[in-house]
């Protein structure tokens, strides 16, 4: 190969190289001006999700401090609209939840603007009191009405979790309320299978239930059982007190041991176990 014919491909080897970087340079600079559009268009949306997050915060406490709504700002009436159907689907789901928990049954009435909560009690497979409750989901959830006893803490669980945790607040309120039917159940069936036992007091919350009973002995010697029940979610006592004017008595092993009782098991089936043990008359 002579001199002339080497510099030809030289040449031509120089300038396909030449091209190449050519089209490369092209290629990136293409691809630099598509990321520069990317990022541009991600900065928006980004702009965009931030005002809607800021507009659905200002909207939803106005909502809540139940403040007149201006719909007249952009996309107010929108969110509106999308937290309303956010609430509605969280009631449809807890209706479908219901068939598996149990404890409540819900119904959509008003077309759609109300929805109706029956929250059902019992104990020891025993069916005892109903209790209703309407939840008006037009604007924001709120209860138009309702026959929960005035003893549950409603007010206290409303500013808990009816805005932010509808689930919560429904069973936490049927905990509530099974508990007091729980409760009151037991004081009915004292007074049934344990005629011995007098119910010295009691009040409408049943939160604190006082017991005179009579100890097996040469002489029927008084005892007082104090229960207290802190804990308004459940049905046994949280605190026992035993007294009796027979301070051996109440201290002793036997009535520590019914003192357990109260705490493990329901009130009547701790009087009649004693009764059977021969602990009381």
């Amino acid at each position: 190969m002579n001199d002339q014919t080497e510099q030809g491909v030289l040449s031509h080897l120089m300038a396909l190289e030449r091209g190449g970087l050519a089209q490369q340079d092209q290629h990136q600079s293409e691809r630099l001006e598509m990321l520069k559009v990317t990022a541009v268009a991600l900065r928006t949306k980004r702009d965009e999700l931030k005002h809607q997050v800021h507009d659905i915060k200002i909207l939803r406490d106005k909502m809540k401090n139940d403040l007149p709504l201006d719909d007249s700002s952009d996309g107010s009436v929108e969110v509106q609209r999308s937290l309303l159907n956010s609430w509605r689907m969280q009631l449809k789901d807890l209706q479908l939840a219901h068939h598996l928990i149990g404890g409540y049954d819900l119904v959509e009435c008003k077309d759609g603007r109300s929805i109706c909560v029956s929250f059902h009690t019992g104990f020891e497979g025993v069916y005892l009191d109903t209790y209703n409750m309407e939840l008006d989901v037009s604007r924001t959830v709120h209860i138009s009405r309702h026959n929960v006893p005035p003893s549950i803490p409603l007010e206290r669980l409303v500013k808990q979790n009816l805005q932010t945790d509808l689930k919560a607040f429904l069973q936490t309120l049927s905990q509530y309320l099974n508990a007091l039917a729980a409760r009151r159940q037991q004081i009915s069936l004292i007074k049934e299978l344990v005629g011995s036992v007098e119910i010295m007091e009691s009040n409408q919350l049943c939160n604190i239930l006082v017991l005179m009973c009579k100890a097996q002995g040469e002489t029927c010697v008084a005892v007082l059982c104090t229960l207290e029940y802190r804990d308004l979610t459940h049905y046994l006592p949280t605190h026992v007190c035993i007294e009796s004017e027979d301070k051996t008595l109440s201290e002793s092993e036997q009535w520590q041991d019914n003192r357990m009782l109260f705490l493990e098991s329901p009130a009547h089936t701790a009087l009649l176990t004693m009764k059977r043990m021969e602990s009381i008359v």
